[in-house]
């Protein structure tokens, strides 16, 4: 993907964190937001150093395709998943263009434990929604929890 694409991507998700919290903001708001857009950033980049310290080292995964349609658990299954899925996180020789801009972000917050939901960009078949679900381990928030969806528009 080119640089300047990125750095436009990457300033459209800082403004669409960023308008979560127009009024209201907590540290542990911006602390979760920030680490949303880090995930989000990492994963588009295939930055796996990066991309997989935002994950618990518990944390569950329900990805959005049949093939892979079981719950991953754990650090060791998630990692295989990601890996197979994204080969680009360890070959840099194969480009993707992965194309994540979230829409209509969402957070709440509960103490130490957040839900981010947001819509991927939609095509005219179906939305991919996502939420990930955040609990603060001693000062880091991390992705307890990855649920990614599709809904078929019916057309």
């Amino acid at each position: 993907m080119p640089t300047m694409n990125i750095t436009k991507l990457i300033l459209s998700l800082s403004i669409s964190f960023a308008s979560l919290f127009v009024q209201g903001q907590t540290n542990d708001s911006l602390e979760v937001t920030k680490a949303a857009q880090n995930f989000v950033k990492a994963f588009i980049n295939f930055d796996w150093k990066n991309f997989r310290n935002s994950f618990s080292s518990d944390a569950t995964i329900f990805f959005p395709t049949w093939e892979e349609g079981k719950r991953r658990i754990g650090q060791k299954e998630i990692e295989e998943t990601w890996l197979e899925i994204f080969p680009e996180f360890i070959d840099s020789t194969k480009k993707f263009d992965l194309k994540i801009d979230p829409k209509n972000i969402f957070m709440q917050l509960y103490g130490n434990t957040a839900i981010v939901t947001f819509h991927l960009t939609p095509n005219d078949n179906y939305l991919s929604r996502r939420t990930l679900v955040f609990i603060k381990e001693n000062k880091d928030w991390k992705i307890v929890h990855l649920h990614a969806s599709s809904v078929s528009g019916g057309k």
